[in-house]
């Protein structure tokens, strides 16, 4: 193979692995603050035994899932790992909201 190939090929591969950084997108990081706050609302309704309204994390949801379907997640083309992210928070919010209007901190889906 020829020097100057390999240097051509050297270079493909190199740009290849930094097109594959693994740097979250703005997408992915609203998703991530969106299941942190879910996180934070499950522990509010479930340990701290606050009512899904009146948590502050729980009510803060609803904007930041606005934000995260404006930046374009929930759409076809939004990536794949950032929904899942954002599903799950999702999940966990309904979970909270179950535990509040039940009153049962051992209410579980699965």
């Amino acid at each position: 193979m020829a020097h100057g190939t390999r240097i051509a090929l050297l270079i493909f591969f190199a740009s290849l692995i930094a097109g594959c950084s693994p740097e979250p997108s703005q997408l992915e990081i609203i998703a991530h603050q969106l299941r942190d706050a879910a996180n934070r609302c499950v522990v509010d309704v479930r340990d701290r035994r606050l009512k899904y309204e009146d948590s502050e994390n729980c009510r803060s949801l609803g904007r930041m899932a606005h934000q995260y379907i404006s930046a374009g997640g929930l759409k076809d083309s939004a990536p794949f790992r950032a929904d899942r992210i954002a599903e799950s928070a999702r999940a966990k919010a309904w979970m909270a909201l179950a535990i509040s209007k039940t009153g049962d901190p051992r209410l579980s889906i699965w």
